[in-house]
């Protein structure tokens, strides 16, 4: 579905978000992108959709050996960490997702509407026929990402980009989230490419992980094998920094210190 090649990116005069990464995912799996804040997750996710600012400059290459000439919002759906920066406050929700339809799908605005409906229904939003007349400020946070994600589906997309989805919501929320995300890409048979933090969300959703640390992937590959076996000194520092149930009482996390050296309290 996606096959990325050197690519490499970069702000300005400044450093390099990315730095000649190299990986794909294939059609019908679920990859983890997963690394601190500043590793290049996002740049990642915004050079593959086709999001980055004016001003960047790209290197390298990006292709869709699945689809001919993808266009987002009909092949590609791209759901954001922050609902509330990617629906329209002046706009009705369902002008928002009917018009996904309208453009991409040919659908009248009548059939749109319905089909939006029916969006909102099984995104579990209540009254979801009422819920199509009210603004994205009348809905909760987590109900805000849920019609988010409606946009984002509302074309039928094959491939669908997540950056951070869950970040924005309390753990309860989050956890119902996932499991709609989840029951969704299954239903659907969605290629998934999501960005996270979350060692625990990677390990629950993904097929395989992406590790990135300063713009470089420091390793790839099957999530089980990566999480249980990592062959990188940064992957088994960050592994280590997770905090748990199981963490004990007064233990120390491992720091991650330059050139990827895990300090430890003996030092």
């Amino acid at each position: 579905m996606i096959a990325v090649q050197t690519l490499s990116v970069a702000y300005g005069s400044g450093a390099k978000a990315l730095d000649d990464i190299t990986l794909s995912l294939a059609q019908g799996r679920r990859l983890a992108v997963l690394g601190e804040s500043g590793s290049g997750k996002s740049t990642l996710a915004m050079a593959i959709c086709g999001l980055l600012p004016t001003g960047a400059r790209l290197s390298g290459h990006i292709t869709f050996p699945s689809l001919n000439t993808p266009v987002l919002g009909r092949d590609i759906g791209v759901v954001f960490q922050d609902p509330g920066g990617s629906l329209n406050p002046v706009l009705t929700i369902g002008e928002q997702i009917a018009e996904v339809a309208v453009v991409h799908r040919g659908q009248s605005w009548r059939e749109a509407e319905a089909h939006a409906a029916r969006l909102l229904d099984r995104m579990g939003i209540p009254h979801p026929t009422e819920a199509l007349r009210r603004h994205p400020h009348e809905f909760s946070g987590g109900q805000r990402q849920r019609i988010a994600l409606a946009a984002a589906l509302a074309a039928d997309p094959v491939l669908l980009i997540a950056d951070e989805p869950t970040s924005a919501l309390d753990t309860v929320v989050q956890h119902a989230m996932v499991e709609l995300l989840d029951s969704l890409v299954r239903e659907r048979g969605l290629t998934l490419l999501f960005v996270t933090h979350d060692i625990a969300l990677a390990s629950m959703l993904a097929d395989e992980v992406a590790i990135l640390h300063a713009g470089h992937l420091m390793e790839s590959g099957p999530v089980t094998q990566v999480f249980r076996t990592p062959t990188h000194a940064y992957t088994r520092a960050l592994l280590a920094a997770r905090l748990d149930l199981d963490t004990p009482l007064q233990h120390r996390l491992p720091e991650i210190g330059p050139n990827f050296t895990v300090v430890t309290p003996n030092g």
